[in-house]
């Protein structure tokens, strides 16, 4: 069980660790919902639970759940049975006080922004940019098969599949196969880049977004937004990402909560690239072994 005064603890110095490293972490965004952070799980866990009951209609179907969010109306489809922790699925989609939602300031879409989704997993934030008019078109990068369908299921449940493309592929810093490692680490896994031209079990396609936006000729701009939750691959995509961020300065929205030390190495790099951009750090992760950034958002849009 979480002892809060020590975790508050551990809050506290990660924030001045960051603070000294690069000082783009204001006190109000460490804040944001500090009490999941230090308080017990089952407190969280139990609130959860009620709300999913309260803003979700569950459907079971022959291979899936299809979840029917009451508020909006977007449907997704859910490999598992839902449990608790789908709540915060759907929370960081729509509450803007939850850190781990991508489009707040300073990250500005339009309706005629492109929008990378690295990780799209059931495709809830494609729905809401396409239904919200914050976009006009969402590539979504899935490397899962089965999660790649339930995608597509949920694009055509809501009406939305002319807006979105699905490539079955990761996003790393260069293209070729790999497999996601975590070596029994829960928190994070990296990217174990393959031989090409011959087969392994559980290699998938990687691409670079330079590599993917050159073959499409795809030129991103400061409207535009790479969004990215690669489970432990997120410095892969920046990385992979240099060229278009040099050239066109996209908005980026990247989770930094599944390495320790990803908040730094990001906004170092970005730095380096792209000195105008503002950066914004937000909340701690609470359900990581230690509080950690949980997302990094950057914009050159006034």
């Amino acid at each position: 069980m979480k002892n809060p005064l020590t975790q508050a603890l551990r809050c506290w110095i990660e924030w001045r660790r960051q603070q000294k490293l690069h000082g783009r972490f204001a006190l109000g965004d460490a804040r944001m919902q500090l009490g999941r952070v230090i308080l017990p799980a089952r407190l969280h866990s139990q609130a959860a639970a009620r709300s999913l009951g309260n803003e979700a209609e569950m459907t079971q179907t022959d291979d899936a759940w299809q979840v029917r969010l009451r508020d909006s109306g977007l449907n997704f489809f859910w490999p598992s049975e839902p449990d608790q922790n789908l709540h915060f699925v759907i929370e960081q989609e729509f509450s803007t006080a939850n850190p781990h939602n991508y489009t707040t300031l300073p990250i500005r879409l339009s309706p005629d922004s492109t929008v990378l989704d690295v990780g799209s997993c059931e495709g809830l934030f494609a729905f809401r940019a396409l239904r919200d008019g914050l976009a006009k078109r969402v590539v979504c990068f899935e490397p899962n098969e089965r999660m790649a369908a339930l995608l597509r299921r949920g694009a055509e449940a809501n009406g939305l599949i002319d807006g979105i493309v699905i490539e079955r592929s990761g996003v790393g810093s260069r293209s070729g196969q790999a497999r996601m490692v975590d070596d029994g680490n829960p928190d994070a896994g990296y990217l174990d880049y393959l031989p090409s031209g011959t087969p392994h079990d559980g290699a998938v396609p990687v691409t670079s977004i330079d590599d993917y936006c050159r073959n499409h000729e795809l030129a991103l701009g400061p409207s535009d937004l790479i969004k990215a939750d690669a489970e432990g691959a997120d410095l892969d995509v920046l990385l992979g990402a240099e060229e278009q961020l040099r050239n066109g300065a996209p908005q980026l929205a990247i989770t930094t909560y599944h390495v320790e030390d990803h908040a730094e190495q990001m906004i170092a790099r970005l730095r380096d690239i792209r000195p105008e951009y503002r950066l914004r750090l937000k909340g701690f992760s609470f359900w990581t072994t230690k509080p950690r950034p949980v997302l990094l958002q950057a914009s050159t849009l006034r």
